[in-house]
């Protein structure tokens, strides 16, 4: 998987008395970049204590002293940090108004026209266009 961003992990630990979150955000990192999920079922085979809440999946960091907040495109293969946060600030429920990902419809797999064994559009079986010139018109 793909991990955006490291830096709202780093800026985390980097927080006053966050400095212990270094190490199992880390290892949480590590662990997310080796992996290939599919599904919301393969990251429980992983993190047995992640929640699914809406899009966002919740991981239980440090002993379950943190929160991290990701939300997953499981076809891109990316994962993006949303929030990392302390039990206070999890509490207060901010994060649960980012909207991020909330609009994201299929993706739909795009086959050649070839491939489906069909034409390329706008030609006629046989046939080809007229090969497009590039960069600046000639002077005649």
């Amino acid at each position: 998987m793909w991990i955006i961003s490291f830096k709202k992990l780093r800026q985390f630990w980097q927080r006053p008395g966050n400095a212990d979150a270094e190490t199992p955000l880390s290892a949480w990192y590590q662990a997310v970049k080796a992996s290939s999920w599919a599904r919301f079922a393969d990251i429980r085979k992983t993190y047995a204590h992640a929640d699914l809440v809406g899009n966002k999946v919740v991981f239980n960091i440090g002993g379950n002293k943190y929160r991290l907040i990701v939300v997953i495109d499981y076809e891109g293969h990316k994962v993006f940090v949303r929030h990392v946060l302390d039990h206070e600030e999890y509490d207060e429920e901010e994060w649960k108004k980012d909207t991020f990902g909330s609009n994201w419809k299929p993706r739909t797999r795009k086959t050649a026209p070839e491939d489906a064994g069909g034409t390329k559009p706008g030609s006629v079986a046989g046939q080809s266009r007229p090969r497009r010139r590039r960069g600046r018109p000639r002077k005649r």
